[in-house]
């Protein structure tokens, strides 16, 4: 197999959090790095921190063109070689409950996290394969716990996880025909900028004079606790490093702390599981 279509990956989301740690660690590895970001303003200066193997791309991915236009500047790059991983990571969460958030916010987690992965995947398949079957390359789309449990004052987050790991299951299954694999890596408990840029206190003033009040406070304090205590992403993209170089991967790697903790969420009846959180978030009496 060709040493360039070994060694080249492109990261969406890499300004911060997860991907800024994944652009580090396949970079040590010796990758040339695509990596997306939203600001222009970034472009000069990662390039200058990553080096001549990283490449930005400026793009939304909730914006098809700007998508269609990177595309080229990959293809340019890689010379006729195929690009041998696309990574989706990138992601919002914005918490609130559902009686109060706006329509535009729940619609631009769906935008940014299952369109937004549609687009990429849609414009990048040719580069990854399907064009020169010779050498198939491999999608990681990048879910959480919320890809599988549903938490309150998290609806827009969970619908987008939820959504994205249905659309990587149909999407493995068609790519069988041109040896794509596509891979769900379900990240718990790190620590990374998402639930930072989340903004949960300033938006416990939104929801103040709410019957949701007490209730919104103690969920955001556990989430802040839970990423406080949670493990470095550096050891994360060394899992996701790992997963994407074998040779073989599972359809789906859940992975951090709080195992037994989602595990029982995920397995013990919803009614129960209902009363357990109705109560420890103050959401009932």
């Amino acid at each position: 197999m060709e040493k360039q279509l070994n060694k080249s990956i492109l990261i969406t989301g890499c300004s911060t959090g997860i991907g800024a740690a994944l652009v580090m660690k396949f970079l040590k590895q010796g990758f040339l790095v695509f990596g997306s970001i939203r600001d222009k303003k970034l472009e000069a200066p990662l390039k200058k921190k990553y080096g001549n193997n990283f490449v930005p791309l400026v793009f939304d991915v909730t914006n098809y063109s700007q998508i269609t236009k990177a595309y080229k500047k990959v293809k340019l790059t890689l010379k006729g070689a195929n690009l041998g991983i696309l990574i989706n990571n990138a992601g919002i969460a914005k918490l609130g409950p559902v009686e109060h958030i706006s329509s535009e916010e729940f619609d631009l987690h769906l935008k940014t996290m299952v369109s937004g992965t549609f687009n990429c995947v849609q414009i990048f398949l040719p580069l990854l394969g399907t064009k020169n079957k010779r050498y198939p390359g491999k999608i990681i789309n990048i879910s959480s716990g919320g890809g599988s449990i549903g938490q309150p004052f998290m609806a827009s987050y969970c619908s987008s996880k939820h959504a994205l790991e249905g659309f990587s299951e149909s999407l493995r299954r068609e790519l069988l025909i041109h040896r794509i694999k596509v891979i769900i890596i379900a990240p718990r408990a790190f620590k990374t900028a998402i639930w930072d840029k989340s903004n949960a206190d300033g938006r416990a003033a939104d929801f103040k004079k709410t019957v949701y009040n007490n209730a919104f406070a103690k969920f955001t304090n556990y989430i802040k606790e839970l990423s406080e205590q949670g493990q470095d992403v550096q050891f994360l993209a060394q899992k996701i490093y790992k997963i994407s170089m074998e040779k073989n991967p599972k359809v789906k790697y859940s992975m951090g702390p709080s195992g037994l903790q989602f595990y029982l969420i995920s397995k013990l009846p919803k009614r129960f599981i209902d009363n357990l959180l109705g109560k420890y978030f103050l959401l009932m009496k």
